[in-house]
């Protein structure tokens, strides 16, 4: 009987050792797959978000050309055909030097604007070996207004030609359907 007992314990352990042994070699299989880092992609199918930007970039090598425009107030009626006499057209170029890296120009017809921008991804939301929950990137414009002065008789500063806008753009792709993106700007005028 204690030989019987023995042997089933032993047998017990031998199993146990042995389920282990394969729950091990699941596990490094699991790790070879999970040591790649998988980067999560569109968040946004675009760049823009209405007049933001996005959590995305301009892939690398890609030259974008974007025209923007913004229509007038709606309350306007026929006599500003709802908004459509009031519009401005902004005429952009975007480059994608690296695909965490942009740079950006374009000419605005309100006031005469030209601007230039540069977005840099700090952090990209990624699973796997690297699990990053969000994507960061900090983006930073500048811009000139060259419409004439308004009163060219009075001491008019360059300075107060210039535009400043600085931004962190924060995001989470929860899903293929909803992402949420926080921008908190500081703007210069």
């Amino acid at each position: 009987m204690i030989r019987f007992l023995f042997l089933s314990i032993l047998f017990v352990l031998a199993s146990t050792i042995a389920f282990s042994q394969e729950d091990l070699l699941a596990m490094l299989e699991e790790r070879a797959d999970s040591s790649a880092v998988e980067y999560v992609e569109a968040s946004f199918k675009t760049n823009r978000v209405v007049n933001l930007h996005s959590l995305e970039n301009t892939a690398a090598g890609v030259l974008d050309f974007k025209i923007g425009h913004r229509f007038g107030f709606v309350n306007g009626g026929i006599r500003e055909f709802f908004g459509l006499d009031g519009a401005t057209i902004r005429l952009g170029f975007d480059y994608g030097v690296t695909d965490r890296f942009v740079i950006g120009l374009g000419r605005s017809s309100f006031e005469k604007t030209v601007d230039g921008y540069m977005k840099y991804k700090i952090l990209r939301q990624s699973k796997g070996a690297r699990n990053t929950p969000i994507t960061l990137a900090y983006f930073v414009s500048t811009a000139v207004k060259t419409l004439p002065f308004a009163i060219p008789d009075r001491e008019n500063l360059g300075s107060s030609r210039w535009y400043f806008t600085h931004q962190i753009i924060m995001g989470r792709k929860f899903s293929e359907g909803f992402t949420l993106q926080l921008s908190p700007t500081l703007v210069h005028r």
